[in-house]
């Protein structure tokens, strides 16, 4: 398999991206943008194009995005606990709620940290919430009982009960890595997004139906392990991508792997592996090799602070719309200071994309914040250059110390575009590449499946 055709695909947030690959080496490559291109069609069309190098294999890193994770968008899910824990999820630190108050009940039963089974389960108690759950047009139910993973006698018994109901049932996955709050946060979302999944998994399926068997067809999770694609567990891939650029590009060189693509500017470890994600949910078990993710960022906003100076914002505005460059922006960003430069311009899923009007505007606003501050020199040149010195000194310094290793490789598509931040590091190294996230994503999987991770 080693020499074979194998097809690597990577899916975020907001961009798509396709390789074929002959052992390292890339025949065909391509970026879409999702907001205006479909997965199914530019697969399709990807694939139909290079017909001649008909892939074996396909893997596929796919990461659901964040505003999907919202029970206001992708279903509401019924959660039952064990008495009294019936608040958890307003415990955990989240401020986004993960289901309808009125989907959350208890059930009377207990089980001690030892195993002891205490209370045992009422069948009636369950049963009766199953019907409620019917009327309210809900077939996907959370079951969190406490210590239910020293002993699951109360757990089984209420699955059955479930199950004959027709519900989909969601366990939370047995782990002694991770606290019960972990476990069930992590069970909680791949409830929540788990039809969101099914959809994306089955447009990719269905691109490639007519080139490959589904059993050819694998899924890397967090820790870049390969397999079959489980709606249960949809939130296992959400690190996939990061975890195989840090085993193919950093890993062999002992460096840490910093990542600059189009959605997020994030420093991978290779030595190390973190057990859990801190969400915006609160705590999730999640294994994966370390990541940090950077505070200057690809879409983050430019303001003026309180005091009349230029500022980042501290959240990302996205690609939807995404930077006035495009058009359709409403809000001046980052990528907006870089809106013409040739290596930017040139760069595939963007280059077709820039709009000479939304240049113009991103223009008018950085003269309308400058003649509203305290900067003295409104040169709009000037002060594009000076931003644009700011953003790569905050990138360097970051970047230097979170670092864990001696020596860092810099990837993505915008490496090339930010490469100054580091020419005076001689412990970096520019990777020429681009679409690294789809050709790791191909490389670690076939070392997935050939034992060597």
């Amino acid at each position: 398999m080693q020499n074979s055709c194998v097809l690597g695909i990577n899916v975020g947030e907001s961009f798509a991206e396709y390789s074929l690959l002959t052992g390292a080496n890339p025949l065909a490559q391509k970026r879409v943008y999702l907001a205006r291109e479909s997965i199914k069609q530019t697969l399709l069309s990807f694939l139909s194009e290079n017909a001649a190098s008909k892939p074996e294999k396909a893997f596929v890193s796919l990461k659901i995005p964040k505003k999907l994770l919202d029970h206001n968008l992708s279903g509401a899910v019924a959660h039952i606990t064990t008495e009294g824990f019936e608040h958890w999820l307003e415990l955990t630190g989240s401020h986004r709620e993960l289901t309808q108050k009125d989907l959350i009940f208890s059930v009377r039963e207990r089980v001690l940290a030892n195993g002891t089974l205490e209370i045992p389960l009422t069948p009636a108690d369950v049963e009766a919430i199953a019907a409620k759950i019917l009327l309210m047009d809900c077939k996907r139910v959370c079951l969190h009982f406490l210590h239910a993973q020293a002993n699951p006698t109360n757990l089984n018994a209420a699955v059955e009960i479930l199950s004959s109901q027709g519900l989909e049932v969601f366990l939370p996955k047995a782990d002694a890595a991770n606290t019960e709050v972990e476990r069930w946060n992590k069970n909680a979302l791949n409830a929540t997004i788990s039809s969101v999944f099914a959809d994306r998994k089955n447009e990719i399926l269905g691109a490639l139906s007519e080139t490959l068997t589904e059993e050819n067809v694998y899924f890397l999770n967090s820790q870049g392990h390969a397999g079959a694609a489980k709606e249960a567990q949809a939130l296992d891939g959400y690190f996939s991508s990061l975890t195989a650029l840090g085993k193919v590009y950093g890993e062999p060189h002992k460096a840490d792997v910093l990542h600059l693509g189009f959605e997020a500017f994030t420093l991978i470890s290779p030595d190390g592996e973190s057990t859990r994600w801190d969400s915006d949910w609160g705590p999730v078990a999640m294994s994966h090799l370390r990541t940090h993710t950077l505070g200057i960022q690809p879409t983050l906003g430019l303001s003026l602070n309180i005091f009349g100076h230029f500022d980042f914002a501290t959240s990302q505005d996205g690609w939807e719309p995404g930077p006035m460059f495009l058009g359709r922006g409403q809000k001046l960003g980052l990528l907006d200071m870089w809106a013409e430069n040739a290596k930017l311009t040139a760069l595939p899923g963007l280059s077709d994309r820039f709009s000479a009007q939304g240049i113009q505007r991103a223009k008018n606003s950085l003269f309308a914040l400058a003649k509203n501050s305290r900067v003295r020199n409104t040169d709009l040149g000037q002060l594009t250059k000076e931003l644009q010195s700011l953003t790569l000194q905050r990138l360097a310094l970051e970047s230097i110390l979170h670092r864990r290793s001696k020596k860092m490789r810099v990837t993505g598509p915008l490496a090339s575009v930010f490469a100054n931040a580091f020419k005076k590091d001689a412990a970096t190294t520019i990777e020429p590449l681009d679409f690294t996230e789809s050709t790791a994503t191909a490389l670690c999987g076939v070392r997935s499946l050939q034992g060597q991770l």
